[in-house]
């Protein structure tokens, strides 16, 4: 009875052991299926579905737009102080010529600025550039004087057009010195005694020095510029009987310093 029983011991024994080592690989297989591999990431079959939402996700997403530049647009309002030391009043009849001299009042000066702002410290550091365009206004009483003998004033406005640039230098991410150079026409009006002289063509050219503001997290900015106006050929003014009036003769010009402010937006 002994013997009979130590045989069927045997017996389940092995038959356990046959199915143990049978259901290793089973198991091995079923964990192999439960992996998968994506993009070189083993991942998990239960959380297949959440990675290919995410990998949709990040396709979807809006790349960051890289910008080295933007369009702007100012408007300027300001002062400046005009003279000039070599104009003339000629005899249209003997071609004879007397010396004038004028010095205009403080005069209002306004007007705008646009162009395109180029800053990129990836590739010019702190550097910044800018291509302008200008119009400006600028109108006064003048007082002059030919032979040392003071003459009755004189209304004088000036209208300026050009085109320029600046070079500016970006410090603590909102504080920009820059100097720049502008030139272009001008057009000039001139009464005397309630009589209009005409209207005459001429040109400008102006160095600049200023300060610009960066608001920040705004588009908007504020400045300050100076101008050292250059204004050269306003001559012919002469729908005043016999006479004709120049303000400048030879190499000299209208020398008008202007201090402005601006305020401007970044597009």
């Amino acid at each position: 009875m002994k013997r009979r029983t130590w045989k069927a011991t045997a017996l389940l024994a092995g038959v356990s052991c046959l199915l143990t080592l049978g259901a290793l690989p089973l198991r091995a297989g079923t964990t192999a299926a439960q992996d998968s591999e994506e993009d070189g990431v083993t991942v998990p079959q239960g959380h297949k579905e959440a990675y290919e939402a995410a990998k949709e996700q990040m396709k979807e997403a809006p790349k960051e737009e890289h910008k080295s530049g933007a369009w702007f647009m100012a408007g300027a309002a300001g002062m400046g102080w005009g003279w000039f030391d070599n104009g003339s009043v000629v005899n249209n009849a003997t071609g004879f010529g007397t010396q004038l001299n004028g010095n205009w009042n403080q005069v209002f000066t306004g007007g705008l600025l646009g162009g395109y702002y180029w800053h990129d410290p990836d590739k010019w550091g702190n550097l910044s550039f800018t291509a302008e365009a200008l119009g400006l206004f600028t109108g006064a009483t003048m007082g002059s004087s030919a032979m040392g003998i003071a003459a009755t004033q004189q209304a004088v406005n000036v209208g300026l057009l050009g085109l320029g640039g600046t070079i500016g230098y970006r410090i603590a991410k909102s504080f920009e010195p820059f100097v720049g150079f502008y030139g272009g026409g001008a057009i000039g009006n001139m009464g005397l005694d309630g009589v209009n002289l005409g209207t005459v063509w001429g040109y400008f050219f102006t160095p600049a020095l200023g300060l610009r503001y960066f608001i920040p997290n705004s588009h908007w900015f504020i400045g300050a510029e100076a101008l050292f106006l250059f204004i050269g050929d306003l001559n012919g003014y002469n729908k005043m009987s016999g006479v004709t009036v120049n303000t400048t003769t030879g190499n000299s010009y209208i020398y008008e310093p202007v201090v402005m402010m601006t305020i401007g937006y970044a597009f």
